[in-house]
């Protein structure tokens, strides 16, 4: 592990949090409608997820799958329980995590399948080297990492001669941390007006950035342009949550459920959905496939 300290203030956060979350919040693609709504924009299906549409096109088992800021082993369990990977190396930093992530693992019959390491992503793809992976999946973790270039690069040069030698990128891409504005959070703040007192989480709409993680939202604003450097993209699939995000972050997660709050998220959801067919959105969150450049 590197002797970084936001790398190791960010592994205890993730300790203390992804295993046994403690606030009254809930993320927004956890709530049901919110999913099915993303879902449908995707895959024009609301019950089936984009990356299981991904998986199952894959012509072929590949041998060897990386899964960079794991966690709790969610995406890995999910990719060897479709059956199209020999072998899935998760890695992160967070201890917690993976001890949950191996016992999930065990616990479902995936333990030989799936390796799990404590090391950070460009310690990893560095001491990998070239043509190590044939798909490497970052599934809301690269809005987390500094150095874009340098794990984009080497995961470029790992994937390199690999079959099919994809990236699979599903992330926030929306202002990094110094970035948010009152502009950013208007449109929630308007709907935040219906929210009763009791439904608050906070007083007003916040920028919804978990300030304790120092690599949340690190440079999250540069990682499409910093991706096209390295790869070509092969599909793009923006979801939005512009409205959405600090809507849902600035509300009682207990309350989610609550009809009045239900009605308020149907109404963000009209909204958000109004404006991104008429092109005036900057997406927060995108999907990505994409395959090395040549070097």
């Amino acid at each position: 592990m590197p002797a970084d300290d936001d790398i190791q203030r960010s592994a205890a956060y993730w300790d203390a949090h992804n295993v046994t979350p403690s606030e009254d919040v809930r993320y927004w693609l956890a709530v049901l409608e919110i999913r099915r709504y993303v879902n449908r924009r995707l895959t024009g299906k609301p019950d089936v997820l984009y990356i299981s549409e991904f998986v199952e096109g894959l012509t072929k088992p590949v041998e060897r799958v990386l899964s960079v800021g794991c966690g709790a082993g969610e995406l890995e369990r999910g990719v060897a329980g479709h059956g199209i990977a020999l072998a899935i190396d998760g890695v992160d930093v967070s201890e917690a995590s993976l001890r949950e992530a191996e016992r999930l693992a065990e616990e479902q019959g995936f333990g030989e399948q799936i390796s799990y390491h404590r090391t950070d992503a460009a310690g990893w793809l560095r001491q990998k080297g070239e043509s190590s992976y044939d798909l490497i999946f970052f599934h809301g973790s690269l809005h987390h990492i500094e150095a874009l270039e340098d794990v984009l690069s080497l995961s470029a040069r790992a994937l390199r001669g690999g079959s099919p030698g994809l990236l699979y990128v599903d992330e926030y891409v929306g202002p990094s941390r110094n970035e948010w504005s009152d502009v950013h959070l208007e449109l929630a703040a308007r709907l935040f007006a219906r929210v009763p007192q009791e439904h608050r989480r906070t007083p007003a709409v916040w920028a919804p950035i978990a300030m304790e993680d120092p690599t949340e939202m690190i440079r999250s604003s540069e990682i499409d342009p910093i991706l096209r450097q390295h790869f070509e993209v092969l599909d793009h699939q923006p979801y939005f949550g512009n409205v959405l995000l600090p809507l849902v972050s600035s509300i009682r997660g207990s309350s989610i459920e609550n009809p009045e709050i239900a009605a308020i998220l149907r109404d963000a959801m009209d909204l958000e959905e109004e404006l991104a067919q008429a092109g005036t959105l900057q997406p927060l969150y995108a999907v990505f496939v994409a395959r090395p450049k040549r070097p």
